[in-house]
């Protein structure tokens, strides 16, 4: 199999949208359209597994971007009223992955959908692993952190989250 042809043979994802493949069909695709370390690559990062590549290292990066651009808007949230308080800018976070966590924050009214927003960000910072050629290598790595996103969003469950949080709330007597 060759790169277009699995390129070309993945489902459309969606953000929002269960996927209609798992990780694993999506990674013996890759096995069988892509070299040894390539193929692992994505099928690490569509199982948000370690790996020592240059394209899980550059999401690495992505994604350590994004997290300090959200501790820093959290962090300005703590103290705001301790006076005046900047967040300390960090060179590693590029200026557009700065302005979408900050209207991330901005246009979420509740913890639950600033965090859907934030996993927006990262689906918009995948196209990073792309690159501009549609048929590219880098093509199959952004598919596989969206894979990853998509599969994750689809395994929320209400019911499974509330009984975990009152499990994690100290029980209280009357």
């Amino acid at each position: 199999m060759s790169l277009a042809y699995l390129l070309a043979s993945l489902p459309m994802l969606a953000y929002g949208r269960a996927p209609q493949v798992t990780a694993e069909a999506f990674a013996a695709a890759c096995a069988a359209a892509l070299p040894g370390k390539d193929a692992g690559c994505a099928a690490a990062l569509a199982r948000g597994e370690a790996c020592d590549h240059p394209a899980a290292r550059k999401w690495r990066d992505l994604e350590a971007a994004i997290d300090g651009a959200v501790g820093r808007r959290r962090l300005a949230r703590r103290v705001q009223g301790a006076g005046t308080f900047a967040p300390p800018e960090t060179a590693a976070c590029p200026v557009w992955l700065t302005r979408l966590v900050d209207a991330a924050f901005e246009g979420a009214p509740d913890p639950l959908a600033r965090e859907e927003a934030i996993d927006r960000v990262r689906w918009a910072a995948a196209d990073e692993l792309g690159g501009f050629d549609p048929m590219a290598k880098g093509q199959v790595f952004a598919y596989a952190v969206r894979l990853r996103l998509a599969l994750r969003r689809a395994a929320l469950d209400a019911g499974r989250g509330r009984e975990r949080l009152e499990a994690a709330l100290p029980k209280q007597t009357l």
